[in-house]
């Protein structure tokens, strides 16, 4: 039996595009079967994809456990489409390749609340509907007047929460009652 060596760098140099998109396919398809696996164990969580309300056939989702953006990728990945996302400021620089193709495919709106962001408004600015609200009571009044039936306004903040509350639950519970009193 005759044995190949493979000059890996060469062969990567050779690679094709289709070729790299099979490799991306592949990983991103193990990544959402992992991430869907686990979806189970977040459901019974507060403030983890928590469902709080349905009102004029918009669902009302509080996620304030998502203190990053790999964790609100996972939450916009385990949504259907249709989406008003309410995200945070973060004083970090953020990954938001991560959450591109999904946010695209599936929000229809970006509101941002807290300090100004431009990171986010400049990522997303000419592909998704974006707006920005100083507080979180602001960003929810703007929600409930955008949304339509059959939408879902997430409450998924991809930043922590220290610069103006205790915890995430703080967080999630302030979000919470805000929205109950729509």
């Amino acid at each position: 039996m005759k044995t190949e060596v493979i000059n890996l760098k060469k062969q990567s140099d050779h690679f094709k595009s289709n070729d790299m998109n099979k490799i991306k396919e592949k990983t991103t398809s193990l990544l959402v079967q992992n991430r869907l696996q686990s979806l189970a164990s977040f459901s019974s969580i507060e403030h983890r994809l928590e469902v709080i309300r349905e009102k004029n056939d918009v669902l009302w989702i509080n996620d304030s456990k998502s203190t990053d953006m790999g964790a609100s990728c996972f939450s916009l990945e385990n949504l259907h489409e249709n989406i008003i996302w309410i995200v945070g400021y973060d004083e970090n620089k953020r990954n938001l390749d991560i959450v591109t193709d999904v946010a695209i495919d599936k929000v229809d709106q970006i509101i941002c609340y807290g300090h100004f962001e431009t990171e986010i408004k400049y990522h997303f600015a000419s592909k998704i509907k974006y707006a920005y609200k100083k507080e979180l009571s602001e960003a929810i009044q703007l929600a409930h007047s955008n949304a339509i039936p059959g939408q879902i306004v997430l409450f998924s903040p991809a930043c922590t929460s220290f610069l103006n509350y205790k915890n995430f639950r703080e967080r999630g519970y302030h979000f919470k009652t805000l929205v109950a009193q729509l």
